[in-house]
């Protein structure tokens, strides 16, 4: 059953678009649900300090560095952003680790402290279009990308925002801002990560199974 808390607009985190855009995120449902309503999250296990720790150390590198070459530097909440689509009612917001303006440079950065994921890129492209849009400092402007993590740093090119990622946020948008529910895909896999608890998703996968089915000969 669905809780009363329905949002007046539809909203989503770039974080979420950037999973579902990367498939690495199967269930449409579960983005979808967040996109329209507010709920009781499940609680988390996940270590949010140990992790803010390491985040803001290497946050904190980067603002460093780039100040040792002059450029103005911009910050989280500074950098925070919303835009309502014309076409789709629904609001998309968010908010990069990092925005660095030097002349007519400029330059968003994303800080990830784990392994390389492709939704890192997917995020950080996000940004490179969106942010020009929203954030009136950087209107006008070309945005290029960086993904930074604690061993190695990627260039993201600006020419990789393009038509053919645009129509997959597109066509992901449309998805979301539907009235209609996504397609749900229950799975240990997929709900153990999911702080959506049983009350609102009555098919929430609670345990792995361990029933192999029958033996056979093929191996």
């Amino acid at each position: 059953m669905y809780p009363s808390e329905l949002k007046a607009v539809p909203s989503v985190w770039v974080t979420w678009l950037a999973k579902l855009m990367a498939d690495e995120l199967q269930c449409q449902w579960s983005a979808w649900f967040r996109s329209h309503y507010t709920y009781e999250k499940l609680p988390s296990n996940f270590d949010s300090a140990q992790w803010k720790a390491r985040h803001r150390e290497l946050l904190n590198q980067r603002v460093t560095c780039l100040e040792a070459e002059g450029a103005a530097i911009f910050v989280e909440g500074e950098n925070w952003f919303e835009v309502l689509g014309r076409q789709h009612s629904i609001k998309v917001s968010g908010k990069p680790d990092l925005v660095a303006i030097l002349g007519d440079d400029a330059w968003v950065e994303d800080c990830k402290t784990g392994k390389p994921k492709d939704a890192d890129l997917y995020q950080v492209l996000l940004y490179m279009l969106l942010v020009p849009l929203s954030v009136e400092r950087c209107q006008g402007r070309r945005l290029e990308g960086r993904l930074v993590y604690p061993d190695s740093m990627i260039d993201v090119p600006a020419g990789q925002v393009n038509a053919e990622f645009k129509a997959q946020l597109r066509e992901t948008i449309a998805t979301l801002s539907n009235p209609t529910q996504a397609r749900k895909v229950p799975s240990f896999q997929e709900c153990r990560y999911c702080d959506i608890s049983a009350e609102y998703c009555l098919e929430r996968v609670e345990s792995k199974s361990t029933d192999y089915g029958s033996m056979h000969d093929l191996f």
